[in-house]
């Protein structure tokens, strides 16, 4: 039985592996981390898999963990790394502006918008990790940018 489920497991491996590595990069973790951070997502799956629901598709479930290890790795260096000296760019009000707009996006569609714009995620992609449709990933991130420029239309009135 035990051998069943490694084999199991293994499977379950080697099948999301490559797209929890990949999502990771897209998100901009430099290719190293993403290689342990990728080990360290499965071994954390291992541990915790009586708290997949099946509400969401395997990887979505494993990219959830993936992101959250990365980003609990970058809070911790972040505290022993000086931040960097302010850019130019960074200063522009619009850019900010644009910053707080997506921020008060609701769900999905923040999120959907990021990836799109700014990860350069493929409608395919988007539609796999939130088990949907390649249509459902289209319309969210058109409803996306309708919104903000709604909201864009709002403030400047």
């Amino acid at each position: 039985m035990a051998s069943e489920n490694q084999q199991s497991f293994e499977a379950v491996y080697r099948e999301n592996a490559p797209f929890v590595y990949r999502y990771l990069l897209r998100m901009g973790c430099p290719a190293q981390e993403a290689e342990d951070i990728t080990q360290d997502t499965f071994v954390k799956a291992l541990l915790n898999i009586d708290s997949y629901r099946g509400e969401c598709k395997l990887s979505v479930w494993l990219c959830q963990i993936a992101k959250n290890t990365w980003l609990a790795e970058r809070k911790k260096h972040r505290r022993d790394t000086p931040l960097p000296p302010v850019e130019k760019g960074i200063q522009d009000p619009q850019l900010w502006e644009w910053v707080e707009l997506i921020h008060h996006l609701e769900e999905p569609y923040r999120t959907v918008f990021l990836k799109k714009a700014l990860g350069d995620f493929s409608y395919s992609e988007l539609a796999h990790q939130y088990g949907k449709s390649e249509s459902w990933a289209r319309v969210t991130f058109y409803r996306s940018r309708m919104k903000l420029r709604q909201m864009l239309e709002e403030r400047r009135r």
